[in-house]
Formats: structure tokens, sequence, C-alpha cells
């Protein structure tokens, strides 16, 4: 029996095996270059410019939100109100809700409370009459460029 699992695991199916523990790294000739992580940033970042900074500009003032929570506040309301009636009279308007969060947090927790900040922000703008396709959203967490806004803010985008 030992014999027929010796002969079971080829040395291909024990590095798949091997490389499916988070443990350990997957060997060279397995690695799919696409599978690298994708670093958001909508400034420069080591020496290398985001080809969105140009394009969008900022739709209003920041929302700022209290650590860690992701609830709009009246403050918010009243800037998204404000927001939905300037974006109400361009109808090809599009936004990007962007969320951030302080350096301090875990990787993972930072893009889930930015995303969640992020989507609640554009539910509140979808409710104010504003077209749920034109609006997208990305949690940044707390990966932004140095020049990037404050943590703990939502930033709202247009393309201009």
């Amino acid at each position: 029996m030992p014999r027929l699992a010796a002969n079971f695991l080829s040395p291909l199916a024990l590095c798949l095996l091997l490389a499916s523990c988070s443990s350990i790294p997957m060997p060279s000739f397995l690695h799919d270059p696409s599978s690298e992580a994708v670093v958001y940033a909508l400034g420069p970042r080591d020496g290398y410019t985001s080809p969105l900074s140009d394009s969008l500009k900022p739709a209003c003032p920041a929302l700022v939100f209290e650590h860690p929570d992701f609830q709009l506040t009246s403050a918010h309301q009243q800037a998204l109100s404000r927001l939905a009636q300037e974006m109400a009279k361009n109808k090809k308007a599009r936004l990007l809700v962007a969320g951030y969060t302080p350096p301090n947090l875990p990787p993972d927790h930072a893009r889930s409370l930015s995303e969640r900040r992020a989507l609640a922000v554009r539910q509140r703008l979808i409710e104010l009459g504003l077209e749920a396709a034109s609006i997208q959203t990305v949690g940044f967490g707390n990966d932004f460029s140095p020049s990037g806004p404050a943590s703990n803010v939502v930033v709202i985008y247009t393309q201009g």
C-alpha cells in the first residue's frame, strides 16, 4: 500500500499540494504572474504616477469617519445631498467613491472597512437619485500613496 501512495503522488502533484500551503512558497515554474496583488493609488507611488491622477478630481470635501465606523453621519448626509443635486445636472457624470483607513490596521481589516465605507456612500447616492451604473467604489484600505488623502475618509472623485 505505501508503494501505491508513493506512485500516486508524483513530483508535480506533491509540488501542487505543498504550494497550496500558505507558509510554503510556490515553485517558480508554477507561479502565475497575473495573480500578483494590485496596488491601488491615486497619486505618486514609488516613482510611478497613476494614470487616474489627471482625470479624477474630488467632487466634494472628503467625508471623515470615526474609527472604526462606516455609518453615515448627518454631516455626511448633507454633503451627499448637495453632491447629488449637483450631479443630477450632468447625467453623464461618473463617480469613483474611494475609501481609506489608517495605516495601523491589519491590511485585510483595513481593506474591508474602507470598502464598507465606500459602499455606504454609494448606496446613499443611489437613494438620492443617482444612477447606480455611474458610481464605482474602491476600498484602498491603508494602501495609498504618501501624497494621498488622510486616513479614515471617503473621497468622491469625478471624472473631469
